[in-house]
């Protein structure tokens, strides 16, 4: 074997994404570099996955017979192959051929520092997005999408560059130019880039066919956006850094999983790892990545054996098990396959989910392979809906009293209900011959109301929810439901039970009433639950009632436009706040001067965001024309506030 030295001398290291040009020496050699893994993503359906090698003598890219799955930009590594036209062509993708030195350091926990970095070329210097567009798109828009995705571990923080005109023509497809032209331009303006870790390039669309590419992974990475300034392109190729592959979908025809099937490598549809829409990562890939069964992340349930298992809604923020994850066998290497089971509502990020198909009416299932990020499939577990399209997966959720069957794997997967507050799901391995048995679990308690500070005295409605989590081979029960409120206050319960069957919800109202004496801070209220069964069937939930401090009452009026039309409605509302907190339940007077000095009066009661609203239709006649003054006077309690503001009619 011909260790590899000079054979690639004068070749700049990074020049360009293309393999260096390298004379073929005819014989096997051993090459030790770091490894580049890039991802081309093109809009027409394609990826591109290319491995490129840096050494200390230049950059060559590196052919497999089966491409690795696991390895990521970063990684130092020892190859073995025939070199030739400047590829090193390795047999397959195993041990033998890539020897791991070192492994690629993660980057996916915390600060992201990033620099977004705009350039156009010599030929083409149009501006298709403003510095401040793309920074606000970057820094607010996709890092809040991380922060969401991450529970709140990771984000992105950083500086935007430019617009800079570099030395490269839009007629050709140099990337390695484009990032060595925008570097060279940032560092002429006197910045630093050495302290930003992730680096994305945006540029007026190019000849580069793909809308994307990115480093799969590393600690250090670059994101190439060509002309499509979007969430969906840039927190899509943010997510190759962060190590991830696409979200796939496997389509098997008539059948959920047969012998015959069709991998989309964008197909999964819920997910902004296919390219489909902006949705939440898959559980396989926040698995990968820390951000769910890994230290304070939130839990996946690992389904062992046979049992019920409660999930929350996935993209909730909340802290309990997000996900199921249920062996299925494994490969021929030894690896576990394994199913994940989730549940979406239209929350966050995943709000635009809720009038698509049934995505938000069951439990989504998907195939992943132990380690290998390449691996989630998207499956359609209504197959008897199949239209032959990528659109069937949009109602290939499992319903509620659905169940898959894997008869191979011995497994059989049943929603047993779903509602707002998560989804109960069973899951039965074959070979147990038990009848079913009845399994007690804690129900889910919550309570919810308005969050506004109310004046003292005032009485706040409060739902109260409960959802039965024992298993279907139960009996329904009578869940007992008391109050807790501060001593001096009244609350009231509208029903003290609720009788459930396994899989139901059910809800009351709880009101409570402050004493008129009340000082101004934060009560906790709370309610909890009980049945004859027992602990099992202990739970508990709490809300805040705020009490407002008096005498600091303010209010702001206005309406929808400042000129009307005769015959016209006008919009008013008014604002009211205590010491700049929203304050629900104040009356509200909105007094309406007519240009005749005559006046109308609408009354209205603010809601729990501190607005009142009300309407006025202006007259028809001649003497509806001429200026208006619209007061509103607010009062909550003994506190009164007063505004004032004006429009006119033609």
């Amino acid at each position: 074997m011909l260790l590899l030295s000079g054979i690639l001398a004068g070749v700049p290291v990074g020049a360009s994404l293309a393999a260096a040009p390298v004379t073929s020496t005819g014989k096997p050699v051993a090459l030790e570099g770091e490894l580049d893994v890039l991802v081309e993503d093109y809009a027409d359906g394609r990826s591109v996955t290319r491995h490129f090698l840096k050494t200390t003598h230049g950059r060559v890219e590196l052919k497999f017979g089966r491409k690795p799955t696991t390895l990521l930009s970063g990684t130092r590594v020892r190859v073995r192959g025939q070199l030739a036209g400047g590829t090193l062509a390795l047999d397959d993708g195993s041990s033998a051929n890539v020897e791991v030195v070192q492994a690629a350091l993660p980057y996916t926990m915390g600060e992201q520092r990033t620099a977004v970095i705009l350039v156009n070329f010599q030929d083409d210097n149009s501006q298709p997005v403003t510095s401040s567009a793309a920074h606000s798109l970057v820094f607010t828009t996709v890092s809040n999408f991380y922060q969401e995705a991450s529970f709140q571990q990771t984000w992105l923080a950083g500086q935007t560059f430019g617009w800079y005109t570099i030395p490269v023509s839009k007629s050709v497809c140099d990337t390695g130019a484009i990032y060595t032209e925008a570097d060279k331009a940032v560092a002429a303006s006197g910045a630093d880039l050495s302290g930003y870790a992730r680096k994305i390039y945006m540029f007026p669309r190019n000849a580069c066919g793909w809308t994307g590419l990115a480093n799969v992974g590393g600690s250090v990475t670059r994101a190439w956006i060509n002309g499509s300034f979007t969430l969906q392109a840039v927190g899509h190729e943010l997510g190759h850094n962060q190590g991830l592959s696409h979200a796939h979908s496997r389509d098997c025809g008539s059948v959920t999983l047969g012998g015959t099937c069709t991998v989309s490598d964008y197909g999964d549809v819920a997910d902004i790892m296919g390219a489909v829409r902006v949705g939440h990562f898959s559980p396989f890939q926040k698995e990968l990545m820390g951000w769910l069964n890994d230290g304070v992340s939130p839990p996946i349930h690992t389904a062992s054996t046979s049992g019920r298992y409660s999930i929350e809604p996935y993209s909730s923020s909340s802290v309990g098990p997000k996900a199921i994850k249920i062996p299925r066998g494994t490969d021929t290497s030894g690896r576990t396959l394994w199913y994940y089971v989730e549940y979406r509502q239209p929350i966050g990020a995943d709000a635009s989910m809720g009038t698509v198909g049934n995505l938000t009416k069951g439990v989504l299932v998907r195939l992943a392979t132990e380690g290998d990020r390449y691996s989630s499939d998207l499956l359609d577990t209504t197959p008897a809906s199949y239209s032959g399209s990528t659109g069937d997966f949009q109602d290939g959720a499992l319903a509620t009293g659905q169940s898959y069957n894997d008869a191979g794997a011995g497994v059989t997967i049943t929603l047993a209900s779903a509602d707002t507050t998560g989804a109960t799901v069973d899951v039965t391995f074959s070979g147990s011959t038990s009848p079913p048995t009845c399994t007690r679990a804690a129900p889910t308690l919550s309570i919810s109301g308005s969050t506004a500070a109310v004046a003292a005295g005032s009485t706040v409605s409060y739902t109260v929810s409960l959802s039965n989590k024992d298993s279907s081979a139960c009996a329904a029960t009578t869940f007992n439901l008391a109050k807790s409120i501060p001593g001096g206050w009244t609350g009231t319960l509208a029903g003290s039970t609720l009788s459930l069957s396994p899989g139901a919800s059910g809800s009351t109202t709880l009101s409570v009433t402050s004493p008129s004496t009340a000082t101004a801070a934060g009560y906790g209220i709370g309610v909890g639950s009980s049945s004859a069964v027992g602990n099992a069937h202990t739970a508990s939930a709490s809300a805040i009632y705020t009490v407002a401090s008096s005498g600091t009452l303010s209010e702001t009026v206005g309406t929808n436009k400042t000129s009307y039309l005769r015959a016209e409605t006008v919009s008013m509302s008014a604002l009211v706040k205590n010491n700049d907190v929203p304050v629900s339940g104040a009356s509200v007077k909105f007094t309406v001067t007519l240009p005749s000095g005559s006046t109308t009066v609408i009354s209205a009661t603010s809601g729990s965001d501190g607005y009142a609203r009300g309407t006025y239709k202006t007259g028809k006649g001649k003497g509806a024309i001429g200026s208006y003054t619209l007061r509103a006077d607010a009062t909550s309690g003994s506190s009164t506030a007063t505004a004032s503001t004006g429009f006119s009619v033609q």
